[in-house]
């Protein structure tokens, strides 16, 4: 008995939920009774959401699973593939269309369209050749059909988005906007914009994702996400408020997508003012930044539970080996303490640094900025002249070759439009091309000195800015309650992280001794239990700052 395979498709979601499939099923099981034909459901072969217009159901589908078949030999010659139109196998253009046909026939498989009852096989289009002209004439009706369908589509898409400041283009809104009751604009709903603008500041604020859900939920006062399909429990999730921090929309913004082989995917650039913004644009990129510097240091933006408990993370690296100091806290003192350990000491053995005491170092770290210099780190007039001499020399011969190229530009072009050879034509273009290359490289090198001028007239004032900000903040933690002090740290290590690029801390190896006369009149003095020194590069500054503690002076 010969093999019948049923093939179903339906390109999108609505035609699934109504009687598409069982409609297609049935015709299937039907013929096949009354032609004595045995059903292979082993391949299940539909297709749900895929475009026969496209070809996605050969790539993605499983016709082109059944098409690799027929391919291999591995279906029978004799077997029956059942669809329900011509236009279920292909709504392509007729070339591609009648190219799947034939190979299909071609293999010894017997094509069924079930709605009309044609069967098509190499034996019957060869006793009647007008079946074919028929099957090319329904596969042109059906590429018709959708190219015209996808062009009405296309055109009421554009029509929409040029009208898309005087009507909404679509119902579709984030959680924080609604259309209003005539449906002819949109408006923030007060009570999430409110929990939105929280999540921005705290942000901002320098707490992480983490301690930014629990606040919200801890807060009575402010709107919590109900309990739905996708959020079983309700309240705010750590996912949903980092969608949040990246949505444009916030902002106003609205970036169109149209389904592209069932892959949302944006079309055109975002339109501006669409939306009611939550929150100012300022306030939106400064989070950005921080995601990203974030995102850098591959860590959490307050610690795991949010306190900043290690202002140096990141920052802090063993100066033996120049692995990772980690925070570890052993407990309260007086029998536990804090430490900064190296990761590779504890982890590989492989480094003898002995752990530092962290209230140690941050004391000290803080004590050197009261004394601190900064004309040791920033060039000197003399110095930061030459610098600043040496790039706007760049940038005056960049300009100069950039008015070369422009003329030679305009020549080439003015060549190009009047040689009647080919070959010249050819190498004028290619001249042309080389010319708008390295236009480009100049440009883009001017704006690089620019940006360089700037940074380093800029270095020294926003260096002690920094610094100056960093004691401030450092000053008030004593004094401030144990919620305001977490805040206070969370922005004190944001500050660090925009002051130092790096900190090695040498741990002190030797047994403390405070003082020891190590030969006659010469003393040894240890000013810490823990550390020897200290090696800090600040970010913008090509010198290092080095902090001794351990010294040698004359008896007096």
């Amino acid at each position: 008995m010969a093999k019948a395979y049923s093939y179903i498709r339906f390109s999108s979601p609505e035609q699934e939920k109504g009687d598409s499939t069982r409609r297609q099923t049935a015709l299937s099981e039907q013929y096949a009774t009354q032609h004595g034909l045995t059903l292979d459901d082993s391949l299940r072969m539909t297709d749900r959401g895929l475009s026969a217009y496209h070809g996605q159901h050969k790539t993605k589908g499983t016709l082109g699973a059944f098409l690799k078949l027929v391919e291999a030999g591995k279906i029978e010659k004799g077997s029956v593939l059942l669809v329900e139109n011509m236009d279920r196998l292909s709504r392509e253009q007729v070339l591609d269309a009648l190219n799947q046909f034939t190979s299909i026939i071609k293999a010894g498989i017997t094509l069924v369209t079930l709605q009309d009852g044609m069967t098509y096989s190499e034996e019957s289009i060869t006793r009647n050749w007008t079946q074919l002209i028929v099957s090319i004439a329904m596969m042109a009706r059906a590429h018709e059909e959708s190219a015209t369908k996808a062009k009405r589509l296309s055109s009421a898409w554009k029509e929409k988005r040029a009208r898309i400041h005087e009507q909404p283009m679509t119902a579709k809104t984030p959680g924080w906007i609604c259309l209003s009751k005539d449906r002819a604009k949109f408006e923030l709903i007060p009570e999430v914009a409110a929990a939105v603008k929280a999540i921005f500041r705290m942000k901002a604020g320098g707490k992480s994702t983490h301690m930014i859900e629990r606040e919200l939920n801890d807060n009575p006062k402010l709107w919590k996400p109900p309990q739905d399909g996708r959020n079983k429990a309700g309240g705010w999730r750590k996912s949903y408020i980092e969608k949040i921090l990246r949505n444009r929309s916030v902002i106003g913004e609205f970036q169109p997508h149209m389904l592209i082989e069932r892959k949302r995917q944006p079309i055109g650039e975002p339109i501006k003012d669409y939306f009611p913004p939550v929150i100012d644009s300022d306030l939106f990129h400064h989070v950005q930044g921080i995601i990203k510097a974030n995102g850098k240091l591959l860590g959490r933006g307050g610690g795991r539970i949010g306190k900043a408990t290690n202002l140096f993370t990141h920052l802090a690296k063993c100066g033996l080996c120049g692995g990772a100091l980690h925070f570890v806290d052993k407990g309260k003192p007086p029998k536990g303490s804090q430490y900064l350990v190296c990761d590779i000491a504890k982890r590989l053995r492989a480094c003898q640094a002995k752990p530092i005491r962290y209230d140690e170092f941050e004391q000290l770290f803080f004590q050197n900025f009261e004394e601190l210099d900064i004309t040791l780190l920033v060039p000197n007039n003399s110095e930061l002249e030459s610098q600043l001499d040496l790039l706007r020399m760049a940038v005056s011969a960049n300009q100069q070759r950039l008015t070369e190229l422009e003329t030679e530009i305009v020549n080439l072009t003015d060549s190009i439009a009047t040689t009647g050879d080919k070959r010249v034509r050819e190498t004028l273009e290619k001249g042309l091309s080389h010319r708008y290359e390295e236009l480009a490289r100049i440009e883009s090198e001017n704006i690089d000195h620019a940006q360089e001028i700037t940074a380093l007239e800029q270095q020294r004032i926003n260096l002690q800015a920094n610094i100056d900000r960093a004691m401030e903040l450092y000053g008030i933690l004593d004094g401030a309650a144990e919620k305001d002090r977490i805040a206070l740290r969370l922005r004190l290590q944001r500050e660090i992280r925009s002051l130092v690029d790096r900190i090695d801390i040498y741990p002190l190896q030797e047994k403390y001794i405070e003082f020891e006369e190590v030969e006659p009149g010469i003393v040894k003095h240890m000013a810490s239990k823990y550390i020897d020194k200290v090696r800090i590069r600040f970010k913008g500054s090509r010198k290092l700052r080095l902090l001794y503690l351990k010294r040698h002076a004359e008896i007096q």
